[in-house]
């Protein structure tokens, strides 16, 4: 289950199917489409960082451009 200050910390990015799961412990992961895509300390994990591996990962694995909106119409 995917908690409001998760979806926050992910801004628009919670849109392109990434999520955040927390371990119970000190761990925070970062997932998309089921893949792991960073692992974050809990104290650690700001909405910048988290935002900031969001895109590298899109732009490195799925070749983003950094257009946040959707090009359908």
């Amino acid at each position: 289950m995917t908690t409001e200050a998760q979806t926050q910390g992910l801004g628009e990015f919670g849109r392109r199917e990434f999520t955040l799961e927390h371990d119970g412990t000190m761990a925070v992961f970062l997932f998309h489409e089921g893949e792991l895509v960073a692992r974050f300390r809990q104290t650690g994990a700001s909405e910048k960082s988290i935002q900031r591996e969001c895109a590298l990962h899109l732009a490195r694995k799925h070749g983003w451009d950094g257009t946040l909106w959707s090009s359908k119409k």
